[in-house]
């Protein structure tokens, strides 16, 4: 039986969205509120999809690129080195904005027609959590690990 991966992803509109463009700061209140706003659960989401200065979807805020990012607010001597290793280029301390952070669009998204198997493979060969699903070339969903071993287990 083949999967459609629209039965497994979380629909984009589920996902808060925000500029590249905004400040660090507005980006963690973000996260933190929609935390808030789901009872303290993770559940539908573990990142900020980010649009580019013409509304096109550029890439993801993650989680662990939001850590990254208050470790660089908070100890900026000690994050320099994690900035380099994670981004392969410094990002001066004065430009903390999310379009420094995110991880683009490049080894995280599939297509909609493609085999659960190659989500899979996707999600391992680039130790990522989350992919992004695209219809036509349009951004329409997001598949996080969690999704994938759910459905796994109610196929079992």
């Amino acid at each position: 039986m083949r999967i459609n991966l629209s039965q497994i992803m979380i629909t984009l509109d589920q996902y808060p969205i925000i500029s590249e463009d905004v400040s660090l700061d507005k980006a963690i209140n973000i996260l933190t509120k929609e935390f808030e706003k789901r009872d303290n659960s993770w559940h539908n989401y573990e990142a900020l999809i980010t649009t580019g200065s013409s509304g096109e979807i550029t890439g993801m805020l993650t989680l662990r690129s939001a850590l990254i990012a208050i470790r660089e607010l908070r100890y900026p001597s000690l994050s320099l080195r994690f900035r380099k290793l994670l981004f392969n280029k410094p990002v001066p301390r004065s430009k903390l904005q999310v379009k420094s952070f995110i991880h683009p669009l490049k080894n995280r998204s599939v297509n909609i027609s493609d085999e659960l198997d190659e989500v899979i493979s996707l999600v391992l060969r680039h130790n990522i959590n989350s992919v992004l699903v695209s219809d036509n070339g349009r951004i329409v969903g997001v598949i996080r690990t969690i999704d994938l071993f759910w459905y796994i287990e109610d196929m079992l």
